[in-house]
C-alpha cells in the first residue's frame, strides 16, 4: 500500500503563493490544498498520478489540481520550477474554483500546440524573473501575472469530469487535524487515544479512515515524519544517531533502526557515511555548484527565459534604474562629539597566491603598486616549503638539509617593499609527504601529515633559525607563523583532526622553543566551520589543555551558506575533478554575513577558557571563493569591499583580501583578461574596481566622525573624507549558480533590481572658510577597466597600444569645485549614486 502524505504548502514572504525551485530525485506519494503547477527547466522526471505515469522532458508543464495524490521519480540530474497556489486563495478571486478540475499536460501535445502552453510558460518565466530580481513593487506585479494565470487556466484547461478520488470538506479538514497534529507532536510520544477523542471517534474506527483516505496506516505515517525530519538532522549536523532518534521521537535507537533501514534499505550509519561521500555529493547536486576556482554554471535557466516577453533585462542600459531614485537625507554633525580613533586594521594584511609566484617580475610589478598607492605591513601567501621553493632535502646521511636561496630573494624582496611576512606553514615538500599524499592546485601542492613530525619540526627550526640570524631577533618577532591553511576541509587536510591538533602544538612548541614572544597561530577555518561553533571550541580547548594556546586565531570568509548541508569531510577525487573543492553550496543571501561571522568567532574565543586573548585575523576574505566568477571584475566588488570594511571597521587585527592580483597558480592562467579572477588587477597589472575601492579607504583620516547605512565620514589634519557607497547583493538565481543573465560582456543582469541613491548629508560644525571639495566617482562609467574593455569592442587581444590605453583611462572621475560655508558652519552634500557606485568626497580647507 502506497503512503500518501499531506503536504503543508507555506506561501512566499509577500505572496500569497510559493514559487521555487528544486532538483529532485524522489517525492513519495502525498497531497495538499493547492494547485501545483510543475515545469521542468532541465533533464527529466517521472510523475505519477492518480495511478497514471507521465514522463516530463525539458520544458513540459504539467498542472497536479489541488488534492491530487502524486509523486515524482527521477534518474538524472533535474531542475523544475514550481509553482503552488493555495486553492484559499484562488477562491478569493473564483468562488467557484474549487469545484473545477484542469487538464494540463503539454507532454501530450505536439510542437505545434504548445500556443496555450506557451502563454503559461511566458507568465512562469516574468514571474520567476520578478521573484529573483525583486523590484519595487514586484509583489503586485506578480499577483497580477497570478490573475492572468488563473484566467487562462479556467478558459484553456478547465474539465467537467470531477475525480472520485477528491476529499469532501468534512473528510478534508478531519485529515488535516489529523496531519497537523502529528507534525506539531512528532517528536513526543503521540497518544492515539487523545487524538481519537478530539475528533470524536473511536481508535479503530480513526484507524480505518486515516488508511482509507491516506493509503497507509497511522503508525507508518507517524514513523514517516519522524524519518523526514530525522534525515535532515543527520546531514545537517554533527549529532549522534542517538540522540538523533531520541529527539525527533523514536522511542530508541533499535526502533529507529528498524523504520530508517526499511524505507532506505540500510542503516542511519551506512546512510550517513554515504551522503558524506564525495562521490554521492557530486551526483547528487551537481545541477548548480560554486566551485572554489571555477564557477560552471548549468545555464538550466535558459529553457525558462527564452520565454519572456521582451528581452529587456538582457538589454539594460549600463547604469540600470534611472527611472526612478531613491532619496535619503542623513544628518551628520561634525565636532559635536569626540570622533572615534581608527587603526585602519584592514590596511595589516594582503595577499598573493603562492610563494613561488613572489619572484616573478610581473607579481613583483603588482606588489610594488599595491604598495605605492595603498600600502600594507604583511603579506600572506600559501606553499612557503613547496618544492618550487627548493627548501627541503634529506643528505646521504638522512639529515634534514636545507636551502634558502629562494626563500631569501622572496624575503628581501617583501622587506624591501615595506612588508613583514605573514607565514602560512605549508604546504609539504614532497620528500615529507609519503606515497599515499594527495595534492592540490594546478601547480600541485602535497597536503596532510608529514610522515616524520620529527623531519617537519627540525625543518621549522632550522627555516625561522636562520632567519633570525639574517634578519636579527627584532626583526622576526614581528613576523606571523601560521600553522596550515583550512585543515577544516578534508582537501587540504585528509587527515584528521587530531593529526592536526598534533601538527599544530608540536609547530608551536618548535617555534616558541627559539623564542616564546615568536607569535604562532592558526587554523585558518572556513567561516562555513567557524559558524557551526564546534570545531572551534574543540580546538581552542585541546590546544590550551597541552599547553600550546594560540597567539593568534585566523579564519577565512567566503559568504556560502551552510543551510543545504555542506560537510567539510567531503573528499573529493582530483584526478576527475582537479579544480573543485566547493560542491553544491550557495552563496548567501545575507549581506550582513562577515559582521556576524565576526561576531561569531569573538563570542566564541570569549567563551573559551584561554588564559589571554588571542588577536583575530582573517587570512582570506571576498565575496565568493571563485576564480572563475565573471562579477569579480565589475563595479560590485568596489561596493562589497567598501561596505564591508567600513561597517566592520577595526573589528579584526587584519582583513586580508584574496587576493591583490589575478596572477597567480592554483588553477590553469585562463586566456581571457575579465575571466572572473580574484585579484585586484589582472594578470597583466591593470587595475580592477576593486583596486580603486582599497584607494578610496586609503584616503580616510584616523578619526571616524560619523558613520550609517552607505557612508562613513573621517577627519584627518587635511580635511574631511565622505566615503559613500550603493551595494547591491546578487539575485537567487545567481547565488544558487545559474548563470543565464551573465555573459562574456554583460555582467549587471545577475543582481537584485535597484535604482540609483541620493544621498544628502547634512554636514555640520564645519569651521567657517573656503574649502576644495574634491569628489571621486568609481562606477561603470569611471574607473572601470571592465567596463572599458566592453566600450573599446571587448576585444581578445589587447596591443601594447590599447594595454596603455585601458590602464590609463581607467580611473576614477575627479572633479574639483570650490565652496564657501559660512558662519552657520553647514553644508548639504548630495550625492546619486548608481547601483555599485562608490563616490569619495574630500572636504579641504
Amino acid at each position: 500500500m502506497q503512503s500518501y502524505t499531506y503536504e503543508n504548502i507555506e506561501t512566499d514572504e509577500h505572496l500569497p503563493v510559493h514559487l521555487f525551485l528544486h532538483s529532485t530525485h524522489q517525492v513519495p506519494n502525498h497531497w495538499h490544498d493547492s494547485i501545483e503547477i510543475l515545469f521542468v527547466l532541465k533533464g527529466k522526471l517521472q510523475l505519477f498520478t492518480k495511478d497514471r505515469y507521465t514522463e516530463l522532458n525539458e520544458e513540459d508543464l504539467f498542472l497536479i489540481n489541488a488534492n491530487d495524490i502524486h509523486a515524482i521519480e527521477a534518474e538524472e540530474n533535474n531542475l523544475v520550477l514550481a509553482l503552488q497556489i493555495p486553492i484559499a486563495y484562488l477562491i478569493q478571486v473564483e468562488p467557484l474554483i474549487d469545484r473545477m478540475s484542469f487538464l494540463c499536460n503539454s507532454a501530450a501535445y505536439g510542437r505545434g500546440e504548445q500556443m496555450a502552453f506557451d502563454e503559461l510558460r511566458a507568465l512562469l518565466a516574468e514571474m520567476m524573473l520578478l521573484h529573483n530580481k525583486r523590484p519595487q513593487g514586484f509583489a503586485l506585479r506578480i499577483q497580477s501575472l497570478l490573475l492572468n494565470l488563473t484566467y487562462l487556466l479556467v478558459q484553456n484547461f478547465r474539465v467537467t469530469d470531477q475525480s472520485s478520488e477528491k476529499l469532501d470538506n468534512k473528510h478534508r479538514e478531519r485529515l488535516l487535524r489529523i496531519t497537523s497534529y502529528v507534525k506539531e507532536n512528532y517528536n513526543r510520544s503521540i497518544n492515539v487515544q487523545q487524538l481519537a477523542q478530539q475528533e470524536y471517534l473511536t481508535v479503530p474506527y480513526l484507524s480505518r479512515f486515516f488508511k482509507e483516505y491516506m493509503g497507509t496506516s497511522f503508525t507508518k505515517y507517524v514513523n514517516a515524519v519522524r524519518l523526514d525530519k530525522a534525515v535532515k538532522d543527520m546531514i545537517l549536523t554533527n549529532l549522534s544517531i542517538t540522540q538523533i532518534a531520541h529527539d525527533h521521537g523514536f522511542p530508541n535507537l533499535k526502533s529507529f533502526n528498524a523504520v530508517f533501514k526499511e524505507f532506505y534499505r540500510q542503516t542511519p550509519g551506512e546512510y550517513r557515511k554515504t551522503i558524506l561521500d564525495g562521490r554521492s555529493v557530486f551526483q547528487k547536486h551537481s545541477t548548480h555548484h560554486f566551485n572554489y576556482f571555477e564557477m560552471n554554471p548549468s545555464h538550466a535557466f535558459e529553457s525558462l527565459f527564452k520565454y519572456l516577453p521582451s528581452k529587456a533585462v538582457q538589454e539594460a542600459p549600463i547604469l540600470q534604474g534611472a527611472q526612478h531614485v531613491n532619496k535619503r537625507i542623513e544628518n551628520v554633525k561634525i565636532g559635536a562629539a569626540s570622533p572615534t580613533k581608527v587603526a585602519h586594521t584592514w590596511k595589516t594584511l594582503m595577499t598573493v597566491g603562492k610563494a613561488k609566484e613572489v619572484l616573478y617580475a610581473e607579481v613583483q610589478r603588482h606588489i610594488q603598486r599595491v604598495q605605492r598607492e595603498i600600502g600594507f605591513s604583511y603579506i600572506r601567501f600559501h606553499g612557503i616549503f613547496d618544492d618550487d621553493m627548493m627548501i627541503y632535502g634529506v643528505n646521504e646521511r638522512g639529515e634534514v638539509s636545507l636551502n634558502f636561496a629562494y626563500c631569501d630573494l622572496l624575503f628581501d624582496f617583501l622587506l624591501s617593499s615595506g612588508l613583514k611576512p605573514f607565514l602560512e606553514l605549508s604546504f609539504l615538500p614532497k620528500e615529507l609527504a609519503g606515497p599515499d599524499s594527495t595534492t592540490v592546485f594546478y601547480k600541485k601542492s602535497y597536503v596532510g601529515s608529514p610522515i616524520d613530525l620529527g623531519k617537519w619540526n627540525e625543518m621549522i627550526h632550522q627555516f625561522i633559525k636562520h632567519y633570525v640570524r639574517k634578519y636579527g631577533i627584532h626583526e622576526v618577532r614581528q613576523w606571523y607563523f601560521e600553522v596550515w591553511n583550512e585543515p577544516d576541509i578534508h582537501i587540504f587536510w585528509p587527515d584528521t583532526y587530531e593529526a592536526y591538533c598534533e601538527l599544530f602544538v608540536s609547530t608551536h612548541r618548535t617555534i616558541k622553543s627559539i623564542h616564546p614572544e615568536f607569535r604562532v597561530g592558526g587554523p585558518g577555518l572556513l567561516s562555513i566551520t567557524l559558524m557551526r561553533e564546534e570545531w572551534v571550541t574543540r580546538f581552542l580547548r585541546d590546544v590550551q589543555a597541552r599547553q600550546a594556546e594560540p597567539d593568534f586565531i585566523s579564519f577565512h570568509s567566503y559568504p556560502y551558506d551552510d543551510a543545504i548541508g555542506f560537510s567539510t569531510d567531503i573528499q573529493i577525487d582530483f584526478e576527475r575533478f582537479p579544480n573543485l573543492i566547493f560542491q553544491s553550496i550557495e552563496l548567501t543571501a545575507n549581506a550582513e554575513y562577515l559582521s556576524q561571522v565576526i561576531a561569531k568567532l569573538k563570542e566564541t574565543v570569549a567563551a573559551s577558557a584561554l588564559s589571554g586573548r588571542p588577536e583575530l585575523h582573517m587570512t582570506e576574505w571576498n565575496a565568493t571563493g571563485s576564480h572563475r566568477d565573471l562579477v569579480n571584475d565589475t563595479c560590485y566588488k568596489a561596493a562589497y569591499i567598501v561596505k564591508n570594511v567600513l561597517e566592520n571597521m577595526d573589528e579584526l587585527h587584519s582583513f586580508g583580501y584574496w587576493t591583490a592580483t589575478d596572477l597567480l597558480e592554483e588553477f590553469k592562467l585562463s586566456s581571457e583578461l575579465f575571466h572572473g579572477g580574484l585579484g585586484l588587477m589582472t594578470y597583466n597589472g591593470i587595475p580592477k574596481a576593486a583596486f580603486f575601492a582599497y584607494k578610496f579607504l586609503a584616503k580616510l583620516g584616523n578619526q571616524c566622525v560619523s558613520r550609517g547605512e552607505g557612508y562613513y565620514v573621517a577627519s584627518s589634519d587635511r580635511g574631511l573624507q565622505i566615503l559613500m557607497y550603493a551595494y547591491v547583493n546578487m539575485d537567487a538565481m545567481y547565488r544558487k549558480g545559474e548563470a543565464s543573465f551573465i555573459s562574456r560582456t554583460n555582467r549587471y543582469d545577475v543582481f537584485e533590481e535597484a535604482a540609483p541613491t541620493e544621498l544628502r548629508l547634512e554636514l555640520m560644525g564645519i569651521q567657517p572658510g573656503t574649502y576644495r571639495l574634491i569628489r571621486h566617482k568609481l562606477n561603470q562609467l569611471n574607473g572601470s577597466a571592465f567596463d572599458l574593455w566592453v566600450k573599446m569592442g571587448s576585444p581578445a587581444h589587447l596591443d601594447a597600444d590599447a594595454l596603455a590605453y585601458l590602464t590609463q583611462a581607467s580611473c576614477p572621475e575627479l572633479t574639483v569645485e570650490t565652496i564657501v560655508i559660512d558662519s552657520s558652519g553647514m553644508y548639504t552634500l548630495v550625492s546619486t549614486l548608481s547601483p555599485h557606485e562608490v563616490q569619495l568626497v574630500e572636504l579641504i580647507e
